[in-house]
């Protein structure tokens, strides 16, 4: 899970506060001010985590959010506008504030850029000037306004090795259908048809249609319908031994991980059950 992990907005957040603290000292008192956004709800999530954090740490005081908001209204300040150096400073000034903390956020591509400003009042001078990225989450979309708005339709070729086989093993072919009916449920129809090259005695060609209920159970970019899943699949097998072709009750369950590019995604998955006892293989497909 660790290996598909990407910074969140939380965690970038965490960073902040710990590269903030890092640059000042016990005796400082510290300004959170604005972070510029698309979204006033992204903006003001921003200034209250990093101010709530900072706070809770105890390592070093900050201005209240009373005394920021007065202070705000009377430079006619909001949220969502550009916050200048000079604007910033006026402000700490007011406050009776060492230091000052606001910056931007940007989106670029699939990603997030916080770019995160901290002045030294007396100075002028930039104690921290840094940029953090971030992936898309459920909670940056929320934040956004985007959060219902996701993939849910999906459709992907795929090859796996499986033991639809008297001896060895198996190759086959699959196409799946998916559709998310909620955030971390999808239901759909996948059918997969094996040919067991492996045979000297037999020919053996396997088709299995099947029904697909997975559940995603871990999402390290926070989007939708996709992460690290379990499903059971159900359906039938309908297995041609030398030309004579029989039916039986095809049950199993599968562990897999969908991780998605745009439009673009790819899986890999590993299954388990009757007949076949095991498969394994990659799928590759688009959603929409």
């Amino acid at each position: 899970m660790l290996l598909f992990a990407k910074e969140n907005i939380d965690t970038a957040l965490q960073k902040v506060c710990f590269d903030t603290e890092r640059r000042l000292s016990g005796d400082t008192i510290l300004c959170v001010m604005g972070f510029t956004s698309n979204k006033k709800e992204m903006s003001e999530y921003i200034q209250t985590q990093i101010m709530t954090q900072v706070i809770e740490s105890g390592k070093i005081r900050v201005v209240t959010r009373s005394h920021l908001d007065k202070v705000n209204r009377e430079l006619n300040f909001h949220m969502s506008g550009y916050v200048t150096d000079e604007t910033a400073l006026d402000i700490c000034k007011k406050l009776g504030a060492n230091a000052i903390i606001f910056g931007k956020l940007q989106e670029l591509d699939n990603q997030y850029l916080l770019e995160v400003k901290l002045l030294d009042v007396e100075s002028a001078a930039y104690r921290l000037f840094k940029v953090y990225e971030f992936s898309r989450s459920s909670r940056s979309e929320q934040l956004m306004g985007r959060a219902e708005i996701y993939y849910k339709t999906s459709i992907s070729f795929g090859a796996e090795m499986n033991k639809n086989t008297v001896d060895k093993v198996a190759l086959g072919g699959s196409l799946s259908f998916d559709y998310a009916l909620l955030r971390w449920f999808e239901l759909g129809a996948k059918v997969i048809a094996s040919y067991a090259f492996s045979e000297k005695e037999n020919s053996v060609f396997t088709v299995e249609p099947l029904v697909d209920f997975r559940f995603y159970l871990v999402s390290p970019t926070g989007e939708p319908a996709s992460g690290i899943f379990i499903g059971t699949l159900i359906g039938a097998s309908i297995v041609a031994v030398d030309s004579n072709a029989k039916g039986a009750f095809n049950a199993g369950v599968e562990l897999g991980y969908k991780h998605g590019f745009d439009n673009f995604y790819i899986e890999p998955y590993l299954r388990g059950g009757y007949p076949y006892i095991f498969g394994f293989g990659f799928a590759a497909g688009v959603r929409f």
